[in-house]
């Protein structure tokens, strides 16, 4: 009998972790199982940014926010990868979690106005999800530090916002207003 290849062994693995405690309260602690063992990263990031049903995606998605959290370093080199799938997700959860993972991350070059563009979107459309505006405004933030230019296109999108605005909604515009203008 052939033996699986190891990326494959590792993605069944982290289904199986998926499988057995996303629906427990303790789910966000598998996180450190990767942070103690970063070598198994790069195939929870695998299946964050995979095709697979729900909810391997999602959750997997939301395990990269607390190792972000614990330790960015741990997925800097998977940024571009990350940066990728929000360009061509319709996910709304897994966009969520994967652009609260990158707001923790340094901004770089790659594909940097695609993502400029698509964040702009994500807190224009009103369809989105409160979090998804929220974090895309964070990562906004960076832009606006290395392209001060574009604030004023960022505040006109929110002067349309329509009342009232949800909590955290008002939370980020303040705090976005705050980062940039203390």
């Amino acid at each position: 009998m052939k033996r699986p290849s190891w990326p494959f062994f590792f993605i069944r693995m982290i289904k199986e972790l998926i499988d057995k405690t996303y629906r427990t309260q303790n789910f966000p602690k598998n996180a450190e199982l990767f942070i103690r063992e970063p070598r198994n990263i790069p195939e929870l990031v695998n299946v964050a940014i995979s095709d697979l049903s729900h909810p391997y995606p999602e959750y997997a998605s939301w395990l990269l926010i607390h190792i972000s959290k614990e330790d960015t370093r741990l997925l800097i080199p998977f940024q571009e990868q990350l940066i990728d799938r929000i360009l061509t997700s319709d996910n709304q959860s897994v966009l969520r979690n994967l652009v609260n993972t990158i707001q923790t991350l340094p901004l770089i070059d790659y594909r940097e106005s695609e993502l400029l563009n698509r964040l702009i979107i994500f807190i224009s459309d009103d369809r989105n999800k409160v979090a998804l505006f929220v974090y895309a405004l964070y990562k906004l933030i960076q832009f606006v530090k290395k392209y001060p230019e574009i604030d004023f296109e960022i505040k006109s999108i929110l002067s349309l916002k329509q009342e009232p605005l949800k909590p955290a909604m008002r939370v980020a515009i303040r705090n976005y207003n705050l980062a940039l203008f203390p």
